[in-house]
């Protein structure tokens, strides 16, 4: 009987992308606006062209990149380049923050949707 990893995809990236931001079914970095959604978070480096592998929002907690300060708890949003916000400006609630981040870039613990 084969057993299906739920956890992990890979989809061909159609840019440069490097590990634990919001990436799109089409292998970029998930906006902010409302209509790109996520598939998962990149978990390795790719460029154009290559396979890369993604974790599912719904496995667990994962990490990602924030855009800001975050404390544990915060409500989480899309922000720009794939990155995570608690600042909710034109985008739908995609998770909560498990640990905080320091500030933009900083990688962090999260549940996302």
């Amino acid at each position: 009987m084969a057993v299906m990893n739920t956890e992990l995809i890979a989809v061909l990236a159609s840019s440069t992308l490097v590990p634990y931001r919001l990436v799109t079914a089409a292998g970029a970095y998930c906006g902010m606006d409302a209509i790109q959604n996520h598939i998962g978070v990149s978990v390795e480096n790719a460029i154009s062209g290559d396979s890369v592998t993604l974790r599912l929002p719904n496995a667990g907690t994962v990490k990602t990149t924030a855009s800001e300060a975050i404390a544990a708890g915060d409500q989480l949003y899309k922000a720009a380049s794939g990155k995570v916000s608690k600042t909710a400006t034109g985008s739908v609630l995609i998770g909560i923050a498990v640990t905080a981040a320091s500030g933009d870039g900083s990688i962090f613990e999260a549940l996302l949707r």
